[in-house]
């Protein structure tokens, strides 16, 4: 209901306004979420013996190559951020619900994330052309964004009911709230509907889950563990993210290529830790 109202809110301010608020979300709860990494490395035993100095040098390292990567190559920037945000959009919201063949489950949790980015893409056709050739050099129509859509929902509805033939109850409100999706991304820019799904429909979830590894208790009290924890490296996130729109007004440079480079490089790490964490939570 929070989103539902956001969204209603939002549609009704300047586009400056609703970056402003696209960017305040990212960088509360958004780059929360992701900010205490390294704790659940160290709960979950992911590099058993291994000092936090360790984890902490080979989650920069992670980090760094993904920004040599991009510097690289910007097309495999824009590829890579949409296929692992794509995966680790299906697997927050699905990993609890799907069982069986590892490669079907991550198929389908790459076909839901690309549907959100699909809905994304088709309702903000122009914003999301524009942004795309900047960082890639492609240009692709709304023809393109529609048909990427409806395969990614293609792909989603098979590979769902091949693993959940009976649960067509599920498979309607899945689908009932991507319409719903539709209709609200339609209603903001490009950057406040990415922004909005992303905090409240990913981050809020996925701090649920790690609180249920790091801490199985109140959840209050785990709310002030959290962000105890996790202040030093979710500051230096929000100054990043700083420095990255610092360019934006310095260089006059478009802010969602940039918002895209940053967020990519720190999702990679992120993602391979979380999916640690759907183990878990399924053992």
């Amino acid at each position: 209901m929070a989103s539902l109202g956001l969204f209603l809110i939002s549609s009704l301010v300047s586009g400056e306004t609703q970056w402003f608020i696209a960017l305040l979300l990212i960088g509360s709860v958004g780059l929360l979420h992701g900010a205490n990494d390294l704790n659940l490395i160290n709960a979950l035993g992911i590099f058993p013996g291994s000092s936090r100095g360790k984890h902490l040098s080979l989650y920069l390292s992670a980090v760094a190559l993904v920004l040599i990567v991009f510097s690289l190559n910007r097309p495999l920037a824009l590829f890579f951020f949409i296929v692992i945000s794509s995966f680790h959009f299906g697997q927050q919201h699905l990993s609890e619900t799907l069982r069986g063949n590892t490669i079907l489950r991550y198929l389908n949790y790459i076909a839901y994330g690309s549907i959100i980015f699909g809905l994304l893409f088709y309702t903000h056709a122009i914003e999301s052309s524009t942004a795309i050739a900047e960082i890639s050099g492609i240009f692709f129509t709304v023809e393109d964004f529609l048909n990427f859509l409806l395969a990614s929902i293609l792909v989603w509805i098979l590979t769902y009911v091949i693993m959940n033939p009976v649960s067509y109850v599920m498979l309607g409100v899945e689908l009932l709230t991507l319409s719903l999706f539709y209709l609200l991304f339609g209603q903001v820019n490009l950057a406040l509907a990415f922004a909005i799904y992303f905090a409240f429909w990913h981050a809020i979830p996925s701090l649920n889950d790690q609180f249920r590894i790091l801490y199985r208790g109140e959840v209050k009290r785990s709310w002030l563990l959290y962000l105890k924890q996790s202040a030093l490296f979710w500051v230096l996130s929000i100054i990043g993210l700083a420095v990255v729109f610092s360019q934006v007004f310095l260089q006059n440079k478009t802010p969602l290529p940039l918002l895209v480079y940053f967020l990519a490089a720190i999702t990679f790490p992120h993602v391979l830790v979380m999916s640690r964490v759907e183990n878990a939570l399924k053992s």
